[in-house]
């Protein structure tokens, strides 16, 4: 192995790199000894100065090794499970919990982060659902393109019937489709033929 200006290291250099935990063969994101081997050349044959030397070059390495994984942190496919579920939090995504399928996780907030685009919208909120439920969804709702003043005054209203609520209970479900459909839309909620939203208390106090 050699340094910048094809000086060969010396084999207390290499023994220092081992005793780094950074073998001198292994491919490595850039040179092994990429701040020791920047001394003259001079310095390298002395073992303590070059052990010395070493101690920044490991510490540099570990910052450096964590700028060069920056882009797979904010990647839901490679980032840690923690920073998964960081990202989703992120994406105003439900929380999700540890205990589910990784792979579902890391699937659930790449999806959803694409599905923002389509957000407010009725296939936006259909794909969601889904993505959500892992079931089937169906959306309908009383929009539509209109003539200057043929819509009148009704207001909106959305129907949305799901096969189930996935890992969510109902409770979180309903919270969730209330937080995804707009403020002033008249919504109901079935899981299949048994309707959770509005609640009879919800529906009589609306009354």
């Amino acid at each position: 192995m050699s340094v910048p200006g094809g000086h060969a290291l010396t084999p207390a250099a290499g023994q220092a790199l081992a005793g780094l935990g950074r073998s001198p063969d292994a491919p490595q994101p850039r040179r092994a000894d990429w701040l020791v081997g920047q001394l003259p050349v001079g310095m390298l044959d002395d073992n303590f100065f070059y052990r010395f030397a070493s101690i920044f070059q490991e510490e540099g390495s570990t910052f450096l090794d964590s700028i060069d994984n920056l882009d797979n942190i904010l990647d839901p496919a490679v980032a840690p499970p923690a920073m998964v579920r960081f990202l989703g939090a992120w994406l105003a995504l439900p929380a999700l919990h540890p205990d589910l399928d990784e792979l579902y996780q890391r699937r659930f907030v790449k999806a959803g982060a694409k599905l923002r685009w389509w957000r407010g919208t009725k296939r936006g909120l259909s794909e969601y659902l889904e993505l959500l439920t892992g079931g089937a969804v169906e959306v309908v709702d009383n929009g539509g393109i209109f003539r200057q003043g043929e819509v009148g005054q009704r207001l909106p209203q959305v129907r949305i019937t799901a096969e189930g609520t996935g890992w969510l209970n109902e409770a979180d479900f309903i919270e969730v489709v209330r937080d995804e459909v707009p403020a002033n839309a008249s919504v109901e909620v079935f899981v299949g033929q048994r309707r959770i939203w509005p609640r009879e208390s919800e529906q009589r106090s609306a009354d």
